[in-house]
């Protein structure tokens, strides 16, 4: 019996394919920096989800401005955050573009420049994390001791990597980096964002918009396919029927006209037929609502609404969104603060050399402008000062006041009542942070008159 010719062969084939996502990893190479990512351009990467994600974008800016509130104040050197910690920029300045770059990728950095007699610092400036790079830890110390930096880690040879000292006062460079950077397990140079639970979603949701973006500006997609049946016209009648088929049913200006054909018979009629459309739309319409949800979850928003975004047959109402916004403040925004206050509390007290420590207002989302929100005194003998401001047109910000933003109010009074402040750095912050005239002031303090009393 002849053995029977084999007519098909089974193989395997192997497809190899570029991982989707970049994996947050620390590269040890040739270079004396560690490199932040597999090619290092991880921040980049960041970047490019935050500039092209819309949900992503708006939570983090959202984030941004909670964090900085309504501004800076500071009881004990009040003028710290009026004065410029730079050539160019005050404390609130530097500290946006820090709270960005917390959010954005887990950590911040400053260059922080000494003086001579290395007592006091002269400047600090903002340096953009994703431009940072860590040198690798000295085995002696366990420490960091250096810092890289470069306009463009994509191409080292045209911008290279400058070296600098990690902030000490003692010894190193009068030019040093301040490098913060947010716990992560197994992490001993970078960190990694908080939201990177949610890096899929965030990257599947740029790619849904590509997709998209890319059929309408390059996809082949008919939606009638008209066959003529009475022969083959030459070339210049084809286009003559083509050109005139377009101009009289495509474009929305031509929408739902009726298309009329005279026939010498029903079999040279032209045949007309409606081509399905795939049902990939309905597909990411689904997926989109978890992409939503898992980007949400992963900046710990409690609630869609805070952003915009509705919840399907749920009536939200403005009590929910108050509670939910002061969880989110309370949860994620105070902990971003506390990451930023203690290092500008000690670099600014460095460079003033005095004791300073920040307070931010918190971010008044909603202005009713309830007087009730303030602590009324009832049943208390009128001193002169305060009959003197019942006379007085009431300020438009101090109306507006809520309970918490009334009683540091009074704590700056309180303060100069207890000779802990002068008149005139009292004066300077009502000015500064509620928007008091000096005469308002003077009502709030008491005029010179009345202290030499």
């Amino acid at each position: 019996m002849k053995e029977e010719k084999q007519k098909y062969q089974l193989g395997k084939v192997n497809f190899t394919q570029e991982p989707l996502l970049p994996v947050f990893s620390e590269v040890f190479q040739r270079y004396p920096w560690v490199l932040y990512g597999d090619n290092n351009q991880m921040p980049a990467y960041l970047i490019s989800r935050y500039n092209n994600c819309a949900i992503h974008k708006a939570v983090i800016i959202s984030k941004r401005e909670q964090i900085m509130g309504d501004g800076l104040v500071s009881l004990n050197n009040p003028m710290a955050t009026i004065n410029l910690i730079n050539n160019k920029e005050n404390v609130s300045d530097v500290m946006r573009k820090c709270a960005l770059d917390l959010i954005l990728f887990g950590g911040y950095s400053l260059n922080v420049i000494w003086t001579r007699d290395r007592k006091n610092i002269a400047e600090i400036y903002h340096l953009d994390f994703s431009r940072v790079r860590c040198g690798k830890i000295n085995m002696d110390t366990d420490e960091i001791e250096k810092y890289y930096y470069s306009p463009d880690w994509g191409n080292i040879r045209k911008f290279p990597p400058t070296e600098y000292d990690t902030f000490n006062q003692e010894d190193g460079d009068p030019s040093q980096i301040y490098y913060y950077k947010q716990y992560s397990p197994s992490n001993s140079y970078y960190p990694q964002p908080d939201y990177s639970g949610a890096i899929a979603a965030i990257n599947i949701d740029v790619q849904i918009k590509e997709f998209h973006s890319n059929n309408l500006m390059n996809g082949m997609l008919p939606s009638l396919w008209i066959n003529m049946n009475n022969g083959i016209p030459g070339e210049e009648e084809q286009r003559l029927v083509t050109r005139a088929l377009e101009s009289q049913f495509t474009s929305v200006n031509n929408a739902g006209r009726p298309i009329i054909s005279f026939n010498e018979s029903k079999e040279l009629s032209p045949e007309i037929t409606q081509i399905a459309t795939s049902g990939n739309d309905q597909y990411y319409s689904t997926i989109y609502d978890d992409i939503v949800r898992t980007i949400l979850s992963a900046h710990r928003v409690s609630s869609g609404e805070l952003y915009g975004i509705s919840t399907a047959g749920k009536l939200g109402s403005r009590n929910e969104i108050v509670d939910h916004s002061e969880y989110f403040r309370k949860m994620v925004i105070l902990p971003y603060q506390k990451e930023l206050l203690g290092c500008f509390d000690k670099l600014v007290s460095l460079k003033f050399q005095k004791p300073t420590s920040f307070e931010i207002k918190p971010l008044s989302i909603f202005l009713t402008g309830d007087v009730t929100d303030n602590p009324a005194v009832i049943d208390k003998p009128v001193t002169s000062v305060e009959a003197e401001s019942e006379k007085m047109i009431i300020n438009e910000n101090i109306k507006g006041l809520k309970g918490r933003e009334y009683q540091n109010l009074m704590r700056i009074v309180r303060e100069y009542n207890k000779g802990k402040i002068t008149k005139q750095q009292a004066t300077q912050m009502l000015m500064g942070g509620y928007g008091l005239s000096e005469e308002d002031c003077g009502v709030w303090l008491g005029d010179d008159e009345e202290e030499n009393i």
